[in-house]
């Protein structure tokens, strides 16, 4: 969501764009943006604005839980990584979810890994089926999304979408061509399942968000990832 970022006028614009998704459930990163999340019309909401994390959610939250990363990157340590878990009540069953946002820098992989591992040390003692939405900082042939793939999720784009490249940091927004640090264009934004129990179907996964108004303004400076499931 890119947090307090950019003019002030792309607010409405992320607002209008969410809204328009319809979502029953919104796992967001850099979600610290002025006035945004109290404006959004869901019954359930999480806010951990340490790590700029939120969950929005339709279904009832039946617990939930803040996690910080407990290595810290030496080369952002003013910022604070970590993980918000919540635990869904569909009505017929219980569904983990989580948002989570790694650390940057493209010297930073080992960080980056240590944080997946964290990440599924906490997914290991939980049985409901899990969902995982994230902003790796890395793209999928890169050791993070190996080991998430390894550790039993499923990522529903790859899936869904194979043979798409499924660009989330595009250099063709104007957001990304202001930012100090250059990266190729790359899908770096995730959801990823692990249901041993296939009460969710995933049904359709695609790239959203990404559509600028008449005057240019895109809602953020990466887009998002939104997938369709069956229960």
């Amino acid at each position: 969501m890119w947090g307090a970022y950019g003019p002030p006028e792309r607010r409405p614009v992320l607002r209008e764009a969410i809204l328009k998704l319809d979502a029953d459930l919104l796992l967001l990163q850099e979600a610290n943006v002025p006035g945004l999340l109290e404006s959004l019309p869901y019954p359930a909401h999480l806010h951990f604005p340490e790590a700029g994390l939120a969950i929005l959610s339709r279904f009832p939250i039946l617990n939930s839980r803040e996690v910080r990363y407990s290595i810290p990157s030496a080369l952002e340590p003013h910022l604070i990584r970590g993980a918000l878990l919540a635990q869904i009540n569909t009505g017929s069953f219980q569904i983990q979810t989580v948002s989570t946002h790694l650390a940057w820098k493209a010297d930073d992989g080992g960080t980056r890994l240590a944080q997946v591992e964290e990440l599924l040390a906490l997914a290991a003692g939980l049985p409901e089926a899990f969902l995982l939405g994230g902003d790796l900082n890395a793209p999928p042939t890169d050791p993070p999304a190996r080991r998430i793939i390894a550790g039993g999720f499923t990522d529903l784009y790859a899936r869904l979408s194979p043979g798409d490249a499924g660009i989330t940091w595009d250099n063709r927004n104007p957001f990304i061509q202001s930012h100090s640090v250059q990266f190729p264009d790359r899908r770096i934004d995730y959801l990823f399942l692990r249901d041993p129990s296939a009460r969710l179907t995933p049904t359709r996964c695609e790239v959203a968000c990404r559509t600028p108004t008449a005057e240019g303004l895109y809602p953020s400076d990466h887009y998002g990832v939104l997938a369709h499931f069956q229960l």
